[in-house]
């Protein structure tokens, strides 16, 4: 993520963060600061001193404007989830209403969210060349505000940022789920699915529906042309005629 003239943040004003786990992680980064620094930050985060921000695995890299012509390079490091927190997270996925694949698309609860977070003494190390060191200095903290509003608009971006992939979570192809004890049917469709109802008696296969009015209709949608139409229900009749010879090798 990149902006020539810098990444303009959305907050103008107060507290960054629009989840309660991330507004507390960069409370407490700003907490380390001396105030003046913190208030400094703010506003260079949201006059776009924060240059970019690039990420890979555990790794987050910002550009931050300075005092001197290059910019300043603030690296956030974050440390794999814990065995306690994993088992914890676990059990909340398995819980939750979309499981597994709905966490990893960024929606899930404040409660797994603080469990993701990484904690600012622990679990979060960073670093900057300027001399006002130890930090987190100015730029650590204005860097931490961009880190805050992209993790806002992607949540599922933490999974990453504490190395669980889908394949640890048990949510992809082929993944066995045992490095978090996942039930992968079960963390995928939550502990207790609502499921549709199989009516009764069973519907009819689409060769019985290609004379009812229903195939009529969906031909008539393609095409207002009467020739049209009688085709679009030959191409359907074909292709159940292939289908219907169609044997796996």
């Amino acid at each position: 993520m990149t902006a020539r003239r810098g990444i303009r943040t959305r907050n103008r004003a107060g507290a960054f963060g629009t989840h309660m786990w991330s507004r507390r992680w960069i409370a407490d980064l700003e907490a380390g600061a001396a105030p003046r620094e913190a208030r400094q930050a703010r506003v260079d985060a949201r006059v776009g001193k924060v240059l970019s921000l690039e990420h890979s695995g555990r790794v987050v890299r910002c550009d931050v404007a300075g005092s001197r012509p290059e910019p300043f390079t603030v690296e956030f490091a974050f440390a794999e989830l814990d065995g306690p927190d994993a088992e914890a997270l676990r059990r909340e996925l398995r819980s939750g209403e979309g499981g597994v694949l709905a966490a990893l698309a960024g929606r899930y609860s404040d409660r797994v969210g603080f469990l993701l977070v990484p904690a600012v003494e622990g679990a979060t190390r960073f670093s900057c060349p300027c001399p006002v060191q130890p930090g987190p200095c100015r730029h650590v903290v204005a860097a931490g505000c961009v880190v805050v509003e992209w993790w806002d608009r992607s949540p599922e971006a933490l999974f990453g940022l504490r190395g669980l992939g889908a394949d640890v979570l048990g949510a992809s192809p082929g993944a066995s789920g045992e490095a978090l004890g996942i039930d992968v049917e079960e963390a995928l469709w939550g502990e207790d699915p609502l499921l549709p109802v199989v009516p009764d008696p069973a519907p009819a296969g689409l060769e019985d529906l290609l004379d009812a009015p229903v195939a009529r209709r969906m031909a008539a949608a393609a095409t207002r042309d009467p020739l049209e139409q009688m085709r679009v229900v030959a191409d359907l009749e074909d292709f159940l005629d292939a289908f219907g010879r169609y044997r796996a090798r």
